[in-house]
């Protein structure tokens, strides 16, 4: 396992930069820090419209079914540790009762419910992997591609790699296919770091099924998954000093989230895909930050949303901010609101019907969007 894997990207981010300033004198004290635990969410994913999930940091993960109760927070159903006690940074959940989250540098975890809450959630098995690959960030799964054919599994791995597994449903079980570089060899983080930390369906069915990615190198990938074809990969700001955190699609529109470093940097982009060239171009950006002081303003994650006049989008800012707006011809901004705690990004997730948005940084907010 490697060591960085254990830093939280804002952190890592965060101390990088401050290693470059001429930080003041601080007198010691004679013992030696040894190592840090971090509890911060790294990943939210709902399971049906009234149960999600929250991967955390430390190897934890919570399952919450959302509250209709006014002023009362989500209740936790279930909780579990990582097998490996890594952190979980990738939650993936598959139709019906079966959830798919990252272990270590070399395996999957399993896991099953026969409840509709999730409340006798278990282990079920480990599905191991060239540990090359290393860690799993990030996955989307697909039904059939094509008729009669099993439905797949595509996973970000930390190494920029993708893997590509179909899905055994009645023994509850992974069968590794075939894996992707998707690597920049020119990162555009001074990290030499290739995370693939966003993931997103583009095309679900048919043989030009297709998924996108977004790495912490800056590449905005896609990729056809039936003939595991890379049909583009473009840098998202060629300018970039800190890669790609977060993606979201809604059609042909895709926004991204990563981190900006000074007052000239956008922390928020917005694109439109051509769906027949795959061809990226790029419509609008802005940086979402509250304090100009601040030396980065990094946005965990961004999402899609809905709400009483229609689409939109949410994001989660360094400043523990959530932020929302829209996007048409430009980027809009509605407002912003502190979480419960300002002290960093949140993991969001957003469902239709109706419109719910849960937020995780250590507290977990949610959120009615209005939308039915």
């Amino acid at each position: 396992m490697k060591e960085n894997i254990f830093i939280p990207p804002v952190i890592k981010s965060r101390e990088y930069l401050i290693s470059k300033t001429k930080a003041h004198k601080t007198q010691g004290i004679p013992i030696t820090k040894t190592g840090t635990t971090y509890n911060l969410a790294q990943q939210t994913r709902w399971l049906s419209n009234n149960n999600f999930a929250v991967g955390r940091w430390d190897g934890t993960m919570s399952i919450f079914n959302y509250s209709s109760e006014p002023f009362t927070g989500p209740k936790l159903t279930a909780a579990v540790n990582s097998p490996s006690s890594g952190g979980v940074q990738m939650i993936t959940y598959i139709p019906s009762h079966m959830m798919i989250t990252s272990n270590n540098d070399r395996s999957l975890s399993v896991w099953i419910t026969s409840s509709d809450d999730w409340s006798d959630l278990k282990l079920e098995t480990i599905e191991s992997y060239d540990s090359s690959l290393d860690v799993a960030t990030n996955g989307v799964w697909f039904p059939s591609l094509l008729d009669n054919d099993p439905s797949t599994l595509v996973v970000g791995h930390y190494s920029g790699f993708v893997s590509i597994w179909s899905v055994d449903h009645h023994h509850k079980k992974l069968n590794f296919i075939e894996k992707i570089d998707l690597r920049n060899p020119n990162p555009v983080n001074p990290f030499n770091a290739h995370a693939m930390y966003g993931m997103c369906i583009l095309k679900e069915k048919g043989p030009d099924a297709s998924v996108i990615c977004g790495s912490d190198d800056g590449y905005i990938s896609i990729v056809e998954v039936h003939t595991r074809k890379t049909v583009s990969q473009t840098v998202f700001n060629p300018d970039a000093q800190r890669g790609i955190n977060s993606i979201s699609v809604f059609r042909n529109k895709l926004l991204v989230a990563n981190c900006s470093v000074g007052m000239n940097d956008k922390n928020l982009w917005y694109f439109d895909i051509d769906l027949e060239t795959s061809e990226i171009s790029y419509r609008d950006s802005m940086n979402l930050l509250i304090d100009k002081n601040r030396i980065q303003s990094f946005n965990f994650d961004v999402e899609w949303g809905e709400y009483s006049s229609g689409l939109c989008w949410f994001a989660g800012t360094e400043e523990g901010v959530l932020w929302m707006g829209k996007a048409n011809e430009k980027l809009e901004l509605i407002g912003y609101e502190s979480l419960s705690e300002s002290s960093i990004g949140a993991a969001l997730a957003f469902t239709n019907r109706p419109g719910r948005l849960a937020a995780a940084i250590h507290n977990i907010d949610q959120f009615s969007t209005g939308s039915e």
